[in-house]
């Protein structure tokens, strides 16, 4: 997939050598995510009891992760999408999101995933890839809002 600026990204399938890597960009990524709370609630290890049971597929470039999606394919829901700050707004995450979709493909509900209700900038981008809110969230500061992505069509 193009990257821009001549840069070639590969989605494929994590490995265990990628664990270290995602558990990074997982860590960083929280914590801008959920700004409101002290870094230190966010360790490394997050991302190993967060993906636990997942389908996990990361982006690749020149043999460096940048990103990564995680994903239950019989349930239909994608856990968690997080993209290196470096590599944010070159598509990856649009791509990591297409390339799970197609793992969900064939439930009989519609794929799901949720998001910080407080987290504007993955909200917007969610919704300009044809997320749809359901339901309104609470005010609480950890509140998640539950997007659904209908694969019928």
């Amino acid at each position: 997939m193009p990257a821009g600026e001549g840069v070639r990204i590969a989605i494929r399938s994590a490995r265990g050598a990628d664990a270290a890597r995602c558990a990074e960009i997982f860590l960083h990524g929280r914590r801008q995510a959920f700004s409101w709370q002290p870094a230190e609630r966010f360790g490394l290890d997050d991302y190993y009891d967060c993906v636990r049971g997942d389908s996990v597929l990361v982006a690749e470039t020149a043999g460096t992760v940048v990103g990564f999606v995680s994903l239950d394919p019989k349930a239909g829901i994608i856990h968690n999408l997080f993209i290196d700050p470096g590599w944010r707004k070159r598509g990856i995450g649009s791509a990591l999101l297409r390339e799970a979709l197609g793992l969900l493909q064939g439930g009989a509900r519609p794929a799901e995933l949720a998001c910080a209700a407080r987290n504007a900038d993955a909200r917007a981008f969610y919704e300009r890839n044809g997320w749809t809110p359901v339901g309104e969230a609470s005010n609480q500061p950890d509140a998640l809002v539950l997007y659904r992505l209908s694969r019928a069509g």
